[in-house]
């Protein structure tokens, strides 16, 4: 796949979320080793790495750029279950021989995924018991965080599961300014929707909400949040 324009490819001794990923501690252990583990994939906006129910063929990270994960309901209903961004093991069915893709992954701008040879890393593994010991730590850390929307989303309201969200992405992907913090990611109504479990126009109308009481702005799809405090006060509320 061809690099798309302005994507600078990275490799290994150059990423800047090597020293964040588990998966890419194997580098700092073994680098030829692990170099010859790589397939590197580059993906323009809106293309999809991944589908769900399809096989994984190994371990997915994402080296640059954001994407998001969704899953279908049996009526055909999408819904995103997260946003990631550079550093991530994208999911962890890739550990398991024959297992298949839990979610569809689809880029959000220009991105490079590594994809990791599953066998080829565990061997690496193998060598390296500290390696896999952070690994472990990682992924139960993952699972817990991923029960967290679930589990406390349905008990608060609209508002709170909104600030909630902007909170998060500002604290991933936030850009500091003058004004306040803009959102490092650009998401329609409906995908903010998916992510609060709200209807678009609840968060339409959340937003003119926030934008009258100056806690955010908002330029078509950049948010910048000028209060950040505020929007924590709304979404501890029913804490």
């Amino acid at each position: 796949m061809s690099k798309p324009a302005g994507l600078k490819p990275l490799e290994c001794s150059g990423c800047p979320s090597r020293t964040d990923s588990p998966v890419c501690k194997a580098a700092e252990a073994d680098p030829p080793a692990f170099q010859q583990l790589l397939h590197r994939l580059f993906y323009l906006p809106h293309q999809v790495v991944f589908y769900e129910g399809n096989p994984s063929l190994g371990l997915y990270v994402l080296c640059a750029g954001k994407a998001k994960l969704t899953t279908s309901s049996p009526s055909g209903h999408q819904r995103i279950m997260s946003i990631v961004g550079p550093g991530t093991l994208v999911e962890r069915s890739g550990f398991c021989d024959g297992a298949l893709h839990a979610v569809t992954c689809e880029t959000l701008e220009p991105s490079q995924v590594c994809l990791v040879d599953r066998r080829g890393y565990f061997s690496l593994l193998e060598k390296n018991p500290a390696l896999a010991i952070g690994l472990l730590q990682m992924v139960s850390g993952e699972t817990l965080r991923a029960r967290l929307p679930d589990d406390r989303f349905p008990f608060r309201k609209s508002a709170e599961r909104l600030a909630m969200l902007l909170l998060d992405l500002g604290k991933r992907f936030g850009k500091p300014g003058p004004a306040g913090i803009t959102l490092g990611i650009r998401l329609t109504r409906e995908e903010l929707a998916e992510l609060t479990g709200s209807a678009p126009e609840t968060v339409i109308r959340l937003l003119s909400r926030f934008k009258r009481q100056r806690l955010v702005e908002t330029h078509g799809s950049e948010i910048t949040l000028l209060k950040p405090e505020r929007l924590e006060q709304i979404a501890r509320s029913s804490a």
